[in-house]
């Protein structure tokens, strides 16, 4: 049985009522709680455990809140760190940033706000993270060694890939949905000079336009004089790495002329500041609509999709290899195999037979959906055969025959 792992925070307060309040709101959301007295204390219990998220007073007896905040980034780097206080000017808000705190939150303490930059703060860690310890295995797994099938296209799509990797312009992935232009940014990404860096994916798609900005540019946390530091969003994240876009022409008009204005200048400005940034970013941009519709729909500046042009990659639609389904077919009920352990045989050749002239509208994610789904209802040691396929895709095929 899987179990959700614990989210842990620390939390560091002088006022023994701050600690008490935040302790019993975050704990109802799930979170594992520790408090502290003081920054002295919470060094000391930086020692006995690791925590995802540490909030802590700034101004306190003895060791301050960048006290802690150094001593956290030295023993856990990857800890995310919210300052609280009721006394913020510039200066400290500024060394705080630069010290690698996540944000900066004044008192009178918002509960809501606290949670949601709790929430936040957990979620980049856990971005982090995850890029870390899958690095070496997507290495593998992202490799074009890895792209299952020998088809023509695929093959013309294996050799574009392998030089576009090597160079550092953008790159926009043309192609269905269902058709992996996210698998197919990450073989770019571990191929390129900025394999050992983060490849930081935005899905633009439904996101709201003032959260997608948040979520790439950071957000302004206003302190006591009227002036604000930004945190920081996934584009610094994202720097000497890749970030990738996922369907970037849903992104609202201004999240498109910013990241127009980056690939130009190749420098941003965070929300909340003032002084232009610098950063070492590759930009894959993925749509499942080719790049000449987006100019006719006229909704992405043209000079961004100029500055994509020379980067575009077409991805096939299955239908259009299907030779390329046999080899997928077994490739997918290996991975089913080894996540049940229960394995099947394989595919009867009445299914094959079906299969393989399915035109697949949802493409290679559709198929894969299929054998996860059919072999998590087949018995161990059976195979897969045209009575497990669902009706639809056989009448499906049934009607595409009978018109031609």
């Amino acid at each position: 049985m899987n179990r959700t792992p614990l989210k842990r925070v620390l939390i560091v307060d002088d006022e023994p009522m701050i600690v008490s309040l935040l302790s019993t709101v975050l704990r109802e959301k799930g979170w594992d709680v520790t408090g502290a007295r003081s920054g002295t204390d919470g060094i000391d219990q930086l020692d006995r455990a690791r925590f995802d998220v540490i909030l802590t007073d700034l101004v306190m007896p003895g060791d301050s809140g960048i006290d802690l905040l150094r001593a956290a980034k030295e023993i856990h780097p990857d800890v995310e760190v919210i300052l609280m206080t009721g006394y913020a000017t510039a200066d400290t808000a500024i060394e705080a940033m630069r010290n690698g705190a996540f944000h900066y939150i004044m008192k009178p303490l918002k509960i809501e706000e606290v949670v949601n930059l709790v929430e936040k703060a957990y979620s980049q860690r856990q971005l982090q993270r995850e890029n870390r310890f899958l690095k070496s295995e997507l290495r593998a797994a992202h490799h074009v060694q890895s792209v299952v099938g020998d088809s023509e296209p695929i093959l013309r799509l294996i050799a574009t890939l392998q030089g576009i990797a090597g160079v550092d312009g953008p790159v926009l992935l043309a192609g269905e949905p269902g058709t992996g232009r996210g698998f197919f940014a990450r073989i770019v990404h571990f191929h390129s000079r900025r394999s050992a860096e983060l490849c930081v994916p935005v899905y633009c798609a439904a996101v709201p336009e003032e959260t997608l900005l948040e979520e790439l540019f950071g957000a302004p946390c206003a302190i006591e004089d009227k002036k604000s530091v930004p945190y920081s969003g996934k584009m610094e994240l994202a720097n000497h790495g890749t970030l990738y876009l996922a369907d970037f022409a849903e992104a609202g008009r201004e999240v498109l002329e910013r990241m127009d204005r980056f690939l130009a200048d190749k420098t941003m400005v965070a929300d909340g500041g003032s002084e232009p940034i610098a950063l070492d970013i590759r930009v894959i941009a993925s749509s499942a609509v080719p790049a000449e519709e987006l100019a006719r729909r006229g909704n992405v500046p043209p000079t961004l999709l100029k500055a994509l042009e020379p980067g575009i990659v077409r991805i096939p639609a299955l239908r259009e290899h299907l030779e390329d389904v046999p080899l997928l077919l077994h490739h997918f009920l290996q991975e089913a195999n080894r996540e049940r352990r229960k394995p099947l045989r394989g595919f009867t050749s009445s299914a094959l037979s079906a299969l393989e002239t399915y035109d697949w509208p949802g493409n290679v994610r559709e198929l894969r959906d299929l054998v996860r789904a059919v072999a998590g209802r087949k018995r161990q040691g059976t195979m897969i055969d045209a009575t497990d396929i669902p009706p639809g895709i056989l009448y499906r095929n049934l009607r595409r025959h009978s018109r031609q």
